[in-house]
């Protein structure tokens, strides 16, 4: 396997900053001004942005188990492929965040503002991650965990939103349990 890509290592640099500007240009020009937008086609998108997140979840973790598994001094074409498909993916999961942010509104959030900053940060780290994959094992790895460590925390972030606080009893488990009526039942017959 051969360090040769058929993109040149400057014009890589040149596609994964220039992507990861324009996330935050589209953060800066779609704020969440928490008014709902109703169902236009963007407001549509925006809702993809809870399907599309489990996507990069589940490959930018592989890669470092991958990595770990199978070590080389060289990334196989399967962990270069990775890489870029985690990075891809983490990118159209930020933008279809930022347009369920703008289109959809969230007056009730008040953590919005943390989470897309995380989301694009972790954005720019796999797009880094990507980057460095034709560089020594230790490198490759290091930037595919701490990947994974920014990805965790903005959907971390994300995730208390959707699902509240997961360690918080609900309403459900705190009402007191109340024995059930027993309607009466005949006797059995013991022989």
């Amino acid at each position: 396997m051969s360090d040769q890509s058929p993109l040149t290592k400057y014009a890589r640099l040149w596609i994964a900053l220039s992507a990861n500007l324009l996330l935050v240009l589209l953060a800066w020009y779609l704020p969440n001004d928490e008014k709902s937008r109703g169902p236009a086609l963007l407001s549509i998108a925006g809702h993809q942005h809870f399907v599309l997140l489990h996507f990069p979840v589940a490959i930018l973790m592989l890669i470092p188990f991958f990595e770990i598994w199978d070590r080389h001094n060289e990334a196989s074409l399967l962990i270069r492929r990775l890489s870029l498909l985690g990075a891809v993916s983490i990118w159209a999961t930020c933008v279809f965040g930022i347009f369920e942010m703008h289109f959809n509104g969230s007056e009730d959030y008040n953590d919005l503002d943390s989470h897309l900053k995380t989301g694009i940060a972790a954005s720019f780290i796999a797009s880094a991650s990507w980057l460095l994959i034709f560089q020594s094992w230790s490198d490759r790895v290091l930037a595919q965990i701490i990947a994974v460590v920014a990805m965790t925390i903005a959907a971390h972030i994300g995730g208390d939103r959707v699902h509240g606080d997961l360690f918080k009893p609900n309403k459900e488990s705190l009402k007191a349990t109340e024995p059930k009526a027993t309607a009466e039942r005949p006797p059995i017959p013991l022989g």
